[in-house]
């Protein structure tokens, strides 16, 4: 099975400029409507002692200025924080494989994709709360934006975790579906980068079907996986390495590298 050449080649320098600006303005804006989409504090009743709740909120944005409700203010808010915690994964993940000058053109289309897959689990992990699905919960008034906010937040730095911890725990409550022939592909590995290299060397291994890899085997040692993608993960030469090709395992089986590397 050949490898797709779609967005293979390594992105050029207006690339990287046009993704950099990109992000940074979806930072700015992020934080501009977590910003004036915050509810805002309870007012203290004549008696001084109540606390009355603000029943609604008015967003300033450049053009518009919108009323929104204590509810809908939540709702924008864990979105804008869990597209928050998505763009700072991208952002850590950009200026990583800028850096080291191995950014491909194929990682950006999910760089443009992850913020919103961070938004959309921040509204679902904060639906699931609010339905008292995990924990119970009270009315608008009664939540905590600061907490619901941190936690939109993770799940969005976090998206991955995220979604295999909501597949566990609902995986207990739901029959669990058919397997498919595409859940579980066959590990394959194209490269392997760099191809020698003594014990402590950072190895990147490229391929498909690597997502659930659990570890790397290089001659007698195996070697723990970090940075995992579907295509591609990360490893370190381990100590008691021999020379010969590299193993990687996964559920679904094991995929030997069509390269040896040698171990200096």
């Amino acid at each position: 099975m050949s490898e797709s050449p779609v967005g293979s080649e390594y992105a050029r320098t207006r690339d990287i400029i046009a993704a950099a600006v990109v992000l940074l303005t979806l930072t700015a804006a992020l934080v501009t409507v977590l910003v004036q989409a915050w509810p805002p504090a309870p007012r203290i009743a004549p008696d001084g002692r109540t606390e009355i709740p603000a029943l609604s909120t008015t967003v300033h944005l450049p053009g518009w200025s919108p009323s929104l409700s204590r509810e809908t203010s939540l709702f924008v808010v864990v979105m804008a924080a869990g597209a928050l915690g998505g763009v700072v994964h991208v952002l850590r993940s950009f200026y990583w494989y800028v850096g080291n000058r191995a950014l491909r053109r194929s990682w950006l289309m999910m760089y443009l994709l992850l913020p919103l897959v961070g938004a959309l689990f921040g509204l679902i992990v904060y639906l699931v709360l609010r339905g008292g699905l995990t924990s119970p919960t009270g009315g608008a008034a009664d939540i905590n934006p600061y907490g619901m906010t941190a936690i939109a937040a993770l799940v969005g730095l976090f998206s991955r975790e995220t979604a295999e911890k909501l597949r566990t725990v609902f995986g207990t409550l739901l029959a669990p579906a058919q397997p498919g022939r595409d859940q579980a592909l066959a590990p394959r590995i194209s490269a392997v980068e760099p191809v020698s290299g003594p014990p402590g060397t950072a190895v990147t291994v490229h391929g498909g079907g690597l997502a659930a890899a659990t570890g790397v085997r290089f001659g007698p040692a195996r070697a723990p996986v970090s940075d995992v993608t579907d295509t591609l993960l990360r490893t370190t030469v381990p100590a008691g390495a021999a020379s010969g090709c590299p193993i990687v395992y996964t559920p679904a089986g094991s995929a030997a590298s069509p390269e040896p590397f040698t171990v200096e």
